[in-house]
């Protein structure tokens, strides 16, 4: 006889409540770990209650969409949160271990704080996800557009309005030693080097004679250049405002995009910086916009909806782009090395002429940059400037006092002294142990590449926490949402070359208005995290996954420029956290960003 079983009118709402009770319970403990609420306060219950709610809400909103959810939503989702979460960890996991002195305590805190992280991560990307694709399907891209030639130029000079207070408070242009390294070489006064895009120097060297042959003043001269940069910078960003909106982009989205490059600080003060990232940006971002029409279907009529450019002036396009891209930047080579086989992948069946001509433009960038250069005695950087990631692992082992071996000492010591490394060692910025390197015997170490290999590999396999952490501390600035290190600069910074900066707008008050707009991010919640890297990494992957689950998964290639740079700052990246290096990733943003609400795939899909 099978005992009685008691049903009571709670049983179908406890197990459902159970599974929100269990992961709400982590993503309080999680948010209260981070914060560092105390469990026995009253705002532990109150985080709790509204987490609950929260993936009440989410799991409504999923059920009631599962019949219309894409396959793999779940996993996709949760791939994305765990992704989240590893990041967060590895950024912060020294504040999370709940201050315990054991262990076992420790991973024990830290594991649940992953769990209450991975919650929350995965219903948060689940229910934005859900949100954005429950708007209507975007009209089908075509030739005819609002975004005529009169809204084009307006577009363009108002991007350059808006940069003009900073190109007047900083004339003739923003120069960092970087700069003025450059402008050393252009104007004849030391030899040409490659430490610097050369391309690049060259380039400023012809503004710059241009402008001093009207006036006889070089601040002219420079300012010449620097309205060049401008110039070409908005007509970049134009052209993606008029492909956006050839893509069906609503235009108070296109007004907000149009305020992001013009309004927001760094975007004006970077377009009057004398950098070889502005323009690297400018032609990678060039690029990908040349990939995006060379990827729209084809029109009835034979053309390509959304754009009006005949195909061999785009193909043209993709190939200059593509080329200056690789010219302006030391690792602009390496980036397209990332993305070939992806294009050939795209691109092998229809646009063949486009995958050939991304092979040219990289197999021309590395001929002229290699024997070309050679032959006009270009000098090469030097070959400490690729070494800053294993540099400061085996400078984090050196500078944690672990023991070495008598051979490895001697090895380190042909190159710079031991006892030196401690003191020279600072864990986000390279610089300094790269400078102690260079100023002693950086010769031994080019000339015994083989030998520094093993030791880098000895001494990661004896101490792989210690490279972890070095790995982390150098890198996590562009992959943990975290206020920039280094953002941007103002004026002609001190020098030898008898540049000053001149001060057109002279007085406090541009200084004082120069200071807070500069300021605003550390105090205002949200738009700080426009000047965060990570933050626009974090977004680039979340509409990379969405553009997978509901859009037209061609399109995923048009983030590979801005992902392949990242990879080559996490393999070489010099310092940890610099707006400049990723500029490339978020000048493309507004590109990245709209693109998966408006190509997505048909309906009836």
């Amino acid at each position: 006889m099978r005992p009685t079983r008691f049903h009571t009118p709670f049983r179908p709402f406890f197990k459902p409540l159970l599974r929100l009770v269990i992961p709400a319970f982590f993503g309080a403990f999680s948010l209260c770990n981070i914060g560092g609420f105390s469990p026995a306060g009253i705002l532990s219950a109150v985080l709790f209650l509204l987490i609950l709610c929260f993936f009440s809400l989410c799991r409504k909103k999923e059920e009631a969409r599962a019949g219309s959810l894409p396959r793999r939503f779940g996993t996709v989702c949760s791939l994305l949160a765990a992704l989240y979460t590893l990041f967060y960890l590895a950024a912060e996991h020294k504040n999370l271990t709940g201050g315990f002195d054991s262990r076992l305590f420790r991973l024990g805190f830290v594991a649940a704080t992953a769990a209450g992280l991975f919650f929350l991560f995965s219903a948060c990307c689940r229910l934005l996800m859900l949100l954005l694709s429950a708007k209507g399907h975007p009209a089908a891209p075509s030739e005819s557009s609002p975004f005529g030639p009169r809204k084009a130029a307006l577009c363009f000079f108002l991007l350059l309005l808006c940069w003009l207070p900073w190109f007047l408070y900083d004339y003739p242009g923003v120069m960092t030693p970087d700069s003025l390294s450059q402008f050393s070489q252009a104007a004849g006064l030391s030899p040409y080097s490659d430490h610097h895009p050369l391309l690049h120097t060259l380039l400023i060297q012809a503004l710059y004679r241009f402008g001093f042959s009207l006036t006889q003043n070089v601040y002219f001269g420079i300012a010449c250049y620097t309205a060049f940069q401008m110039c070409v910078l908005a007509g970049v960003e134009t052209f993606c405002l008029s492909a956006l909106a050839r893509l069906g982009a609503p235009r108070i989205l296109l007004g907000c995009w149009l305020a992001f490059w013009g309004l927001l600080p760094y975007n004006g003060i970077f377009a009057v910086t004398i950098w070889k990232d502005v323009l690297f940006s400018a032609f990678l971002l060039l690029y990908a916009l040349c990939l995006l029409l060379l990827l729209l279907p084809e029109t009835p009529e034979g053309g390509r909806a959304g754009r009006r450019i005949p195909r061999p002036a785009l193909l043209a396009l993709l190939f200059a782009s593509g080329w200056l891209s690789c010219m302006m930047r030391s690792n602009g080579p390496y980036v397209f090395l990332f993305l070939a086989p992806f294009l050939l992948l795209a691109f092998w069946r229809k646009n063949r002429a486009a995958a050939y001509l991304h092979l040219a433009a990289l197999v021309l960038a590395l001929i002229v940059k290699g024997p070309v250069y050679d032959s006009l005695g270009v000098e090469k950087p030097a070959f400490t400037e690729s070494l800053s990631i294993p540099l400061q692992q085996v400078a984090r082992v050196v500078s944690e006092g672990r023991p070495l071996t008598q051979e490895q000492e001697e090895l380190i010591g042909q190159v710079v002294d031991v006892s030196l490394i401690p003191e020279y060692y600072e864990p986000s910025i390279s610089d300094p142990v790269k400078a102690l390197v260079l100023y002693n015997n950086a010769d031994y170490l080019e000339s015994h590449r083989g030998e520094f290999f093993r030791l880098w590999l000895e001494l990661g396999l004896a101490f792989p926490r210690d490279y972890a952490e070095a790995f982390i501390d150098q890198t996590k600035g562009y992959w943990f949402p975290a206020p920039a290190g280094l953002t941007v600069n103002e004026g002609i910074s001190p020098n030898e070359l008898g540049l000053a900066w001149p001060h057109l707008l002279r007085g406090q008050i541009p200084v004082k208005i120069s200071e807070l707009l500069l300021k605003m991010p550390d105090f205002l919640p949200l738009y700080g995290l426009l000047w965060s890297i990570g933050a626009y990494t974090w977004a680039a992957l979340f509409f990379f996954a969405y553009q997978f689950l509901y859009g037209q998964r061609r399109y995923l290639l048009l983030y590979l420029p801005a992902f392949g740079t990242i990879l080559t700052l996490l393999l070489a990246t010099p310092v940890s956290s610099d707006l400049r290096y990723a500029y490339p990733l978020i000048l493309a943003s507004p590109l990245l960003f709209t693109v998966p609400l408006c190509l997505r795939r048909p309906p009836d899909r």
